[in-house]
Order: structure tokens, then C-alpha cells, then sequence
């Protein structure tokens, strides 16, 4: 119930009743991104923030100004203890220890935000779609594969574990991974055309997007759209399609079935019939976007949805 919040007109707000009220705690001139470990004992809590001018503030029951002695805007924070946070701004990743700011050798690029889960692992994002992993607390960032082709710019970055995590930027394009960063697939894109600078999951089913204009974007799975528990056997592949993917099941052979094809936002986008006796079908998804995609089988009044990842 205890939480905090700041923004460009430089006040912190504390919230004790899970933000019924909201108090001000304190001005910093302006606010860019905040941080709390998690954990973090609601009754003495130990948090940072960051701002223009170089300003880094540590939070308690008021504000600290750490005194950098560094200039440029910190645009991202990350602390995931006390006394260990990593803060980003221009082409600079600079981490704190307590005592110290000490700059670290950072990709190339311009860095809007970072996230670390540990002492160790973090990840930064960027303009022209820069994405960097570290595994090291930062001693060593490796540049990691941003499947955009328009190069748009991330503005937030979110990791739920080791593996799972979420980027978000220019012209609402999202990004998604499942193994570190190893592989990113573009999971949503034309849900907006804001840009898309904060991301928040508290599960890999629920997870919340904020961005310029008010924008909000919730994400919840809806692989269950009108399905019965009666289930019904097919693949898809290739998955992740390009241009073309295929649905093969037996159950074609003896029954005829249709197939429907939905966006993450619940929109019917497409649907085929599949005539009896056929056992494969090709659909063509030519004009649809990278992202992610909900397919729908229905055999005689069974059905199943699975996902399928469009990456072009």
C-alpha cells in the first residue's frame, strides 16, 4: 500500500494507503525516473532518483542530493539493493556504490533506461532501438539484437525474472523476450502511435504500459477467447511466420473446422474454413504487422487458441 511517484515539475509523492492520498515529500527540480529495491522496508524506506542537470537523490523520509559532480540529464534508474544502483543518461551508464559514482563502458549509443533484477544482471535501452545486457554489474555490456527494421527508440525496459522481460518506445512498438534478450520478437505495434516510455509486469500475464498523452496499455492473456475445455490437436508452423504459416491437425480429415485469427487487443482479423478432409491449411499474413497474434481452431464446436508470433 505504500508507494511513490514523481515527475518533470520535480515533487515527490508518497502514498501510504495505496494512493487514496498522495503527500508531498519533497522537490528535486526535475524528476526523470525512480527506484525502490525491492523489498524495501515500508517503514524505512531507501530509495533513488534521477533528474537533469546530473542529479541523482537518494530517498528516505526526505531527499538526499548525492552530488554527482556529473552533468547531462539521468534519464534511467535501477537500484535492486541498497547502495547498489546503476543510473543512465546521454551515452554514459554510471554505477553507485554507496560512496562512489564510477562510470562504466557502455554500448554505443544514447541510453534512456535501465533495469537490473540483481547485482549483476541488467539490461539498458536506448535511441535508434540500442538494446545492452550485462551479466557482471556492469564491468562488460553486450550489445544485444533489436529485430526492428525502422530502428525506432526505447524509452522503458522491464524484466520479471532472468528471462522475461518487456521494451517499449517510439510509435508504440513492443518488444518481448523469453531468454535474456537472446532473442526479441515484436509483440505489439499500431495499438498506438505515442510514444511508450514506462513498462511494468507483475506476471507474464499481466503487465501494464504508460506513455505520452495519457496513454495506457494493459496487457492480460486472452489465449482462452470462447474456447471449450473439449480440446482440439493442431500445430502452426512456422512460428514465428513471416509472410505465411500453416495449421496441420488430423482432425481435419474427419470434420471440417474454421479457422480465426485475433490481435492483442481481442480484434478479429481474419477467418478460413477448412474444408473437410484436408489436414493442412496455409494462411497468408502478408499485410499483418510483427507481433503477436492469437489463432483460433474450432472442430465441432471444440476449439483451442494459441499464440503465434509474427516477425517479419
Amino acid at each position: 500500500i505504500n508507494g511513490y511517484s514523481g515527475g518533470a515539475g520535480g515533487w515527490v509523492y508518497k502514498t501510504d494507503d495505496g494512493g487514496q492520498n498522495w503527500n508531498i515529500l519533497a522537490s528535486m527540480g526535475n524528476l526523470l525516473d525512480i527506484s525502490f529495491p525491492p523489498g524495501t522496508d515500508p517503514n524505512n524506506p531507501i530509495g533513488y532518483a534521477c533528474g537533469d542537470a546530473g542529479r541523482v537523490w537518494e530517498i528516505t523520509s526526505t531527499l538526499t542530493d548525492l552530488n554527482t559532480g556529473l552533468t547531462g540529464n539521468f534519464r534511467g534508474i535501477s537500484a535492486p539493493s541498497v547502495n547498489h544502483m546503476w543510473a543512465c543518461g546521454g551515452n554514459r551508464i554510471y554505477y553507485y556504490n554507496g560512496t562512489d559514482f564510477t562510470s562504466q563502458i557502455a554500448p554505443g549509443g544514447t541510453f534512456n533506461d535501465i533495469h537490473f533484477i540483481n547485482n549483476q544482471e541488467g539490461w539498458v535501452v536506448g535511441n535508434q532501438g540500442i538494446i545492452g545486457h550485462t551479466t557482471n554489474g556492469g564491468a562488460a555490456w553486450i550489445t544485444q539484437t533489436n529485430p526492428d527494421t525502422q530502428d525506432r527508440s526505447l524509452y522503458g525496459v522491464f524484466f520479471l525474472d532472468s528471462n522475461t522481460g518487456w521494451a517499449v518506445g517510439f510509435n508504440g512498438v513492443i518488444l518481448h523476450t523469453t531468454d535474456a534478450g537472446t532473442t526479441w520478437i515484436i509483440i505489439g505495434a499500431g495499438l498506438t502511435t505515442t510514444f511508450l516510455r514506462g513498462v511494468q509486469f507483475t506476471s507474464t500475464t499481466n503487465g501494464y504500459i504508460a506513455g505520452n498523452n495519457k496513454t495506457l496499455l494493459k496487457y492480460t492473456e486472452i489465449s482462452g477467447i470462447g474456447d471449450n475445455t473439449s480440446p482440439v490437436e493442431f500445430e502452426i508452423f512456422p512460428n514465428p511466420a513471416i509472410d505465411e504459416f500453416r495449421v496441420q491437425s488430423s482432425e481435419f480429415k474427419v470434420s471440417g473446422a474454421t479457422l480465426q485469427l485475433f490481435g492483442l487487443n481481442g480484434k478479429k482479423l481474419l477467418e478460413k474454413t477448412i474444408p473437410k478432409g484436408s489436414e493442412e491449411i496455409a494462411v497468408d499474413v502478408n499485410k499483418l504487422e510483427s507481433g503477436m497474434y492469437f489463432c483460433r481452431v474450432t472442430v465441432d464446436n471444440k476449439s483451442v487458441t494459441k499464440k503465434l508470433i509474427i516477425q517479419k
